[in-house]
């Protein structure tokens, strides 16, 4: 683990809500970093292109966090039982978990990616989009689907990483794509002026050199992650229990945009302004919502290499430090959005129009 030792941690001593923390901030900031795409890519398009390309945008961002949701939910369910083994010292059978849990990754990424794509106009109709908005968000939305296999390789080998105590070379990979990503909206945007199609394909460009970064980092750095050939074959019990895991939280991540895509579908029947509204309420949203992701992730990464470790006090302990943290932040956010939410709203539009 010579080349690896430095790049990973164990979460199994020390103070946990210490650990918990140390990992949990970098993996904030990366968490706000990817929220900022959308951040970017609305604020950009609402003040240059106007409040029509704005929901042209928006229009189908509960559709964009049920699938991506999964996505990402999977990914991070795959890392759980990585870092158990990582927690337990058992090597080889991590490193068979991290190929096995590719090879989900890999099938989810191509039934996820041809579904979407080719059913994109009919989701747009379910959405009940606007007519003269329907033209740009179908070109946004379906560039956003077909950049699906980079949102995967990004967040599937940042959750390896993270599983072994490593959140902190995800984050810096995310920031470096998320600065990226500002000059590339301007410049496919105001230059080559592809409107919101520019917009989506920033963002998937910007994805797809943070997960490119990843590959390479784990290529050159984590020898730990170096598989042999005994790692790389597709071991039925491995796959069960990566499925018992990853399922469930990407079903947790998308469960609640259903809600969203009924309220999302009533709204689009009240006309763009609406729509453009409702897309700045849900950027702020999806923004104050990283840090309890962070804590969860945080949480289950050491609850995982605890568990593997066999230290059940541990775990509690640990579990009661992370719920009394996101209380906290909740209450404080809470008010936050109270008092600030249409002042936070005129970040995305010059002004209200009537």
């Amino acid at each position: 683990m010579k080349g690896s030792e430095t790049m990973s941690t164990s979460m199994t001593k020390g103070n946990p809500l210490k650990l918990m923390l140390q990992f949990a901030l970098p993996l904030l900031i990366g968490n706000l970093l990817q929220q900022t795409y959308n951040i970017i890519d609305a604020a950009i398009v609402g003040q240059i292109l106007g409040a029509k390309a704005l929901a042209s945008v928006g229009a189908s961002s509960s559709v964009q966090f049920l699938v991506l949701g999964f996505c990402m939910g999977c990914c991070t369910g795959f890392g759980v039982p990585v870092a158990k083994y990582f927690g337990a010292e058992k090597m080889d059978t991590m490193r068979n978990y991290v190929f096995n849990g590719a090879v989900l990754t890999g099938g989810i990424c191509v039934t996820v990616t041809i579904l979407c794509s080719v059913c994109c106009p009919q989701i747009l109709h379910l959405l009940s989009v606007p007519e003269d908005i329907f033209r740009g968000a179908y070109h946004y939305l379906l560039i956003i689907f077909l950049g699906i296999p980079f949102t995967l390789l990004y967040n599937y080998l940042s959750s390896i990483l993270r599983s072994l105590g490593d959140s902190r070379t995800p984050f810096l990979f995310l920031a470096f794509s998320a600065i990226l990503n500002i000059f590339l909206d301007l410049f496919c945007i105001v230059v080559l002026k592809w409107g919101c199609a520019g917009a989506a394909a920033a963002t998937i460009t910007a994805q797809a050199i943070s997960g490119i970064l990843c590959l390479v980092f784990i290529g050159r750095k984590m020898n730990v992650l170096h598989l042999t050939k005994e790692n790389r074959t597709v071991n039925i019990t491995a796959v069960k229990e990566l499925l018992a895991m990853g399922l469930p939280t990407g079903l947790q991540f998308s469960i609640t945009a259903i809600g969203s895509m009924v309220m999302q579908s009533a709204n689009n029947g009240l006309g763009s302004v609406c729509v453009s509204g409702f897309t700045a309420g849900m950027r702020i949203k999806q923004f104050a919502m990283c840090p309890f992701d962070a804590i969860a992730t945080s949480a289950s990464v050491f609850c995982s290499q605890n568990m593997g470790a066999r230290q059940p006090e541990r775990i509690k302990k640990g579990l009661r430090q992370g719920v009394a943290i996101a209380t906290i932040y909740g209450l404080l956010i809470g008010l936050v959005l109270i008092f600030g939410g249409r002042t936070l709203s005129m970040i995305f539009v010059k002004k209200f129009s009537s």
